[in-house]
């Protein structure tokens, strides 16, 4: 689907052989950059990020404060632009993108998930996750049906009607994760989606993101916690602006890290 030139090094990037096939990528970054500046002082955020990711993936960006993970998401989710290089999404290049455009992709192809879960305080379930079809004009009816699929799909089908107080953390990421996909994105981008999160919680929620990975839905999570990455089928680590490692765990199309050591661990169970 992608439509960038043949032989253009970011398709190259992850040519994993076997179950990864030879497919373009989803997401295809070239020499990206991004500074910003405080009065004087110039800051590289990223410096030129070469990066492919395939359709169906399962990938952790990883790096501690500052490393550019953050930027990196707000340039692949559409909400920034980089300075230089070329950013292509789905194969359309998203620097020729009009703002109405780059908003369309943002709110039809593209499912956020943040770590203070930006749930409408007191409001049920159902009305926050019906908010993406609102803006997408979807009538009334079909939001309810389409947000209920969606709350049913994570594990709330009985939670319709509780406002975010009324429900615990891991509960609210589920119902954020539930608006998330509820425009039925191509790609789910998670930014430090368990750090408010107890272990508990946390294992949950990755099984989750992991089960609708085996779905089909490309999954990119972005995250400074170790524990998150074992759920990844590839780990990307950033340092200064830079990508310093890229770790690739399990073929992009296999079954999750998480699923897999779920069913091993039920299938190593006595009878």
């Amino acid at each position: 689907m992608i439509g960038a030139p043949a032989g253009d090094p970011a398709l190259a990037r992850d040519s994993t052989p076997g179950t990864d096939g030879h497919r373009r990528p989803m997401i295809a970054l070239r020499e990206v950059g991004k500074t910003f500046h405080l009065g004087d002082t110039a800051v590289h955020a990223l410096r030129d990020v070469t990066l492919a990711v395939r359709e169906g993936d399962l990938l952790a960006i990883m790096g501690p404060s500052g490393s550019g993970k953050s930027t990196l998401m707000n340039i692949i989710g559409c909400l920034d632009l980089p300075d230089h290089g070329r950013y292509v999404l789905e194969g359309v290049d998203v620097r020729r993108l009009t703002e109405s455009e780059q908003a369309s992709i943002r709110n039809r192809r593209i499912g956020f998930v943040f770590q203070g879960f930006n749930l409408i305080a007191r409001t049920p379930a159902l009305e926050n996750v019906e908010l993406p079809l609102v803006y997408a004009g979807v009538a009334r009816r079909e939001r309810r049906r389409l947000a209920t699929e969606a709350l049913e799909s994570v594990g709330l089908g009985d939670r319709l009607d509780h406002q975010p107080s009324e429900l615990s953390g891991g509960q609210q990421q589920r119902v954020a994760i539930a608006r998330a996909i509820v425009t039925d994105p191509a790609l789910l981008l998670a930014d430090e989606p368990t750090g408010a999160l107890d272990s508990v919680s946390t294992a949950s929620v990755l099984e989750l993101f992991s089960e609708l990975n085996a779905q089909g839905r490309t999954v990119v999570l972005i995250t400074h916690e170790e524990e998150v990455s074992r759920y990844a089928k590839r780990v990307v680590r950033l340092h200064d602006g830079r990508v310093v490692s890229d770790e690739r765990r399990t073929g992009a199309y296999d079954v999750p890290p998480g699923l897999a050591a779920r069913t091993a661990h039920t299938e190593a169970l006595p009878a």
